[in-house]
């Protein structure tokens, strides 16, 4: 089956992954959610006339943005940092979606440093997270586009389910991961 997968360590050697400081790190947050937006707009069909409205979906990271930490503060929300020589690379956000179900969102990664490794690492550190704050069960839910999210989640151990919320895209897929089930992610 394979060649055994390296340590995601061993692929990104100088970064190191953290839990956010609101106190100092606001702004960076807004800065990287803002580039986030940018990136998923690139990912739906964004109207080239002035007259469109913004999409739904980017009015809601707006609405993020302009309210942060909101629902990813505390006492039920938690946002990671990804750093590769000091330099902010990537983020992933948790949030609750029902009682002792937690979401993953925002999780994005500078296009400087993508490639294998970060997305499994951010998701590994919010699921982590995600048992310190009492959840039983995560989910997620990604564009058909982004082919690399979809496969590092199944390979991670989420299962497809039926949509939780009403997407802004209607082709979103969804998955959840079982913390009463699962040990640590695998991949």
């Amino acid at each position: 089956m394979g060649a055994p997968n390296r340590s995601h360590l061993e692929s990104h050697p100088n970064t190191k992954i953290r839990r956010v400081n609101w106190s100092e790190d606001l702004d960076t947050v807004r800065r990287l959610f803002q580039d986030y937006r940018t990136w998923i707009a690139e990912h739906v069909e964004v109207a080239d006339s002035a007259d469109t409205p913004v999409p739904d979906g980017l009015l809601r990271i707006d609405h993020e943005i302009e309210h942060l930490p909101g629902v990813y503060g505390p006492p039920r929300g938690d946002i990671v940092l990804a750093f590769a020589d000091d330099k902010l690379v990537a983020c992933g956000a948790l949030r609750e979606v029902g009682p002792k179900v937690g979401e993953i969102r925002r999780v994005y990664v500078r296009a400087d440093h993508r490639g294998p490794g970060f997305g499994p690492r951010l998701t590994r550190a919010l699921l982590d997270r995600a048992r310190e704050l009492g959840y039983d069960r995560i989910r997620v839910d990604t564009l058909p586009t982004m082919s690399a999210a979809i496969q590092f989640y199944q390979e991670m151990g989420f299962t497809p389910i039926p949509a939780y919320w009403s997407h802004p895209v209607p082709e979103a897929l969804f998955f959840e991961y079982d913390l009463t089930k699962q040990g640590p992610a695998r991949r």
